[in-house]
């Protein structure tokens, strides 16, 4: 089909001129950048076909002819791929399987990045004022905290908000990513990328929506073209990206069939009956159609997404309030502007896609929808495809594949040279003259034969006619066994090996192929060189996985605008349940991969201090488990931050304890010491108190015994008045009765009586 179009059309151009035959005009134009055959894609292509041969051992015999074949005549020996290159890029793909995918979701737009510096700022301002209320408590006895104010505030901040803090919608983020990575294995995608990068030093993804999620698929590295006039290892810079893929009629309407019109589907069917006699072949020239003998026909299919810029037009309005900051009104493309009106046109990104099927349908020729635009950007829009091109920047991309081609050609050469020289071994030989065969004894050459090879001798007949027997010298032995050059090829043979490990970077000691008398450290510095030299692949590769993951978690923001609901289940069997609220569209992601090759080291390291923490105490069992499980350095990291800050809390304890514990050792010295100063002082004032009660006692005493011997003399002194009285009183008493005998009557008696009784009362009284 001839092709109207060969250029690239304008970009600035008017929506209504963003037609049907526009789209076209760029389809065209890049079909036609495929096609040429001393063009970019078509040499890049075509190295890229030559080194997936190499690496799945495919040999071009035309490249080994001038060794193989001499004058139109074979050798006798087999021209065989032995490779040396797929196992060292197997090597470097299984090392990168073994690296754990350590992804950090983050918001990164001014408005995220302005809550977490107040977030900061309010745990700063917390912890001063619980410093200040704990002062006022201790000192006061007052509790001045307020109802509601429990947050709690880290230890160290910095380090909780560079760590740590997490905003709900990064966790969900976080959750969906790790929903979109597990649920479409893209693990797995990523692994195959990354061996294209290794075969082509190309790896290519297209990212898109699939059954309402974020998807991403790998691009063959064969089969897409893009802008060259990038300055740039990665596609993100590119203004337009083509891809060709051929598929099958049915192919075609399953994927296009929304936009496919009755005539298209007649299209097809007459496409899949044209026989043009030959197979798709890369490295061949470009037609529409392939199809062959008991094969299905096959459409070259090309879909392009380009970056054309689009107008905005703004009406400008004064603003009373604010000069400075006059009102913009959005109006439409086809507004008329008014006597006074003051429009301003800001130019945006808009990216358009196409698809071209065998040269005749145009399909999906439209502004691409789901378009992710940063919150705090919204002019910028990057294209769909993501993708590398290692060493584009230096004009010169070449993979690994290419850095050792020469080297396995060689090395296939050596191998077929010492095939050969196995060939053409056949050991010792003997130089036997015909003529010297003792025919006289009915002889012939295999009797000969037989008794050289039974008896070991030959017999001759010098007699016989002809024999010269003076000059016979006819029995010579040429060698025509291994020479010394096969040893010189088997030398040449690890040589090559030795310098392929040195180019790559994957050395025999990394293959594990270490040398009986070999030195630990130096197979150590060899396998800490080797990962040096490849790490500069896993970085790319890395870096082009950020990438791809952070337009996946910007993709979120229009595939789950409404929010999404699902179930996920992690690693370790564990189900984890994916809840995304719609405002999330109302953020923009950056994605965090980390160093996985110097985590790996690094946590091989950790895992040992880990065993060694476990003998000293700083962790437990527990902690050293989560470690050697760890899947990557973060986590192991983690766990022994969380280790050592138990143990130096544990430590902090002890000590606090161990002062606690002196300190009460000090306070019962002194109480002690106070308590012996305290009795030496009661037992000299109760020696005092004593002496001074003694000395009382002995005053008391004498006042004791002085009154005690006035008492004696007063009672002696009554004694003697009482026995005068009573003397007196017997005396009276006896006058009395004498006095009675006198007196005879009754009244008489009794008056006396009394009588005498007063008397005695009245001396006891004298007395």
């Amino acid at each position: 089909m001839e092709r109207k179009y060969t250029t690239m059309p304008s970009m600035v151009v008017s929506d209504k001129e963003k037609n049907d035959e526009w789209c076209l005009q760029v389809l065209e134009a890049i079909t036609s950048y495929m096609s040429v055959s001393e063009g970019h894609y078509k040499s890049s292509r075509v190295n890229d076909v030559r080194n997936y041969q190499i690496y799945n051992g495919v040999l071009n015999q035309a490249d080994y002819t001038y060794i193989t074949e001499q004058y139109g005549l074979a050798y006798p020996a087999r021209l065989v791929n032995y490779p040396i290159i797929t196992p060292k890029i197997d090597l470097l793909v299984g090392e990168e399987i073994r690296r754990p995918l350590d992804m950090k979701v983050t918001t990164v737009n001014k408005e995220a990045v302005v809550r977490k510096y107040d977030h900061k700022i309010e745990l700063t301002m917390k912890s001063l004022l619980d410093e200040f209320h704990a002062e006022v408590k201790e000192k006061m006895h007052i509790d001045i905290r307020q109802q509601g104010d429990g947050m709690p505030v880290p230890e160290d901040i910095d380090t909780y908000m560079k760590y740590n803090y997490r905003e709900m919608v990064e966790e969900t983020a976080q959750d969906g990513l790790e929903y979109v990575v597990n649920r479409y294995n893209l693990k797995d995608v990523f692994r195959e990328g990354f061996r294209d990068l290794l075969i082509t030093s190309k790896e290519f993804y297209k990212t898109g929506i699939r059954n309402g999620d974020p998807h991403a698929r790998r691009i063959d590295p064969r089969s897409i073209i893009y802008d060259t006039s990038m300055h740039s290892d990665y596609l993100d810079d590119a203004q337009w990206v083509g891809e060709e893929r051929w598929l099958s009629v049915n192919e075609i309407n399953d994927e296009f069939k929304d936009s496919l019109t009755k005539e298209d589907l007649i299209d097809l069917d007459s496409m899949r009956n044209i026989y043009n006699g030959g197979d798709h072949d890369y490295n061949q020239s470009f037609n529409w159609v392939e199809t062959g003998q008991g094969k299905e026909t096959r459409i070259r299919v090309v879909s392009a997404e380009w970056k054309s810029l689009r107008a905005i037009k703004f009406k400008v309005s004064e603003n009373k309030y604010d000069e400075n900051r006059p009102f913009r009104k959005m109006v439409k493309d086809t507004y008329k502007k008014r006597k006074g009106d003051v429009i301003e046109t800001k130019w945006v990104d808009d990216v358009w896609e196409a698809t071209y099927i065998g040269g005749k349908i145009l399909v999906s020729a439209q502004r691409r929808s789901n378009q992710v635009r940063s919150v705090d950007d919204p002019g910028k829009t990057p294209l769909s495809y993501v993708g590398c091109i290692k060493g584009n920047t230096t004009g010169a991309p070449v993979s690994l594949v290419g850095l050792l081609d020469n080297i396995q050609m060689l090395y296939n050469i050596v191998i077929y040279q010492i095939e050969l020289a196995m060939a053409r071994s056949g050991g010792k030989a003997v130089v036997y003259d015909v003529s010297q065969l003792p025919t006289n004894l009915g002889m012939d050459m295999q009797t000969v034969l037989y008794h050289l090879k039974t008896d070991g001798i030959i017999p001759i007949n010098s007699k016989d006619e002809g024999n010269q027997v003076n000059s016979f010298n006819q029995f010579q032995q040429i060698d025509f066994t291994l020479s010394q050059s096969v040893q010189q090829l088997i030398n040449l043979k690890m040589m090559l090996e030795e310098m392929a490990g040195n180019i790559s970077g994957v050395t025999r000691q990394r293959e594990g192929a270490v040398g009986q008398y070999e030195m630990v450290g130096n197979v150590q510095r060899s396998v800490v060189q080797s990962a040096t030299i490849t790490e500069s692949w896993f970085y790319s590769h890395a870096e082009t996985k950020q990438r791809v993951l952070e337009r996946l978690c910007n993709l979120m923001k229009v595939a789950w605008a409404g929010g999404k609901k699902a179930g996920m289940i992690l690693g370790d069997g564990a189900y984890k349940f994916l809840n995304v609220m719609p405002d999330i569209a109302l953020q923009d992601f950056g994605i965090y991969v980390g160093d996985a090759g110097k985590d790996d080291s690094m946590k091989q390291v950790v895992q040992q201090m880990a065993q060694a923490s476990l003998q000293s105490g700083a962790i437990d069992l527990l902690g050293v488990i989560k470690v050697l499980k760890a899947d990557t350095m973060t986590e192991a990291e983690k766990v022994l931050e969380q280790g050592m800050d138990e143990m130096k809390k544990q430590q902090q304890a002890a000590m606090e304890q161990q002062m606690q514990a002196q300190q009460a050792g000090a306070q019962q010295e002194q109480a002690k010491f106070e308590q012996e100063a305290q009795l030496q002082q009661m037992d000299n004032e109760a020696k005092m108190k004593i002496a001074e009660m003694n000395n009382q006692t002995k005053m008391q005493i004498a006042e004791m015994q002085a009154d005690t011997n006035r008492d004696i003399n007063d009672a002696n002194e009554i004694n003697s008045k009482t026995n005068k009285a009573a003397d007196m009183f017997i005396s009276e008493e006896e006058k009395e009765k004498e006095d009675g005998e006198k007196a005879k009557g009754a009244g008489i008696k009794a008056t006396s009586t009394s009588s005498s009784q007063e008397q005695l009362m009245k001396a006891a009284q004298k007395v």
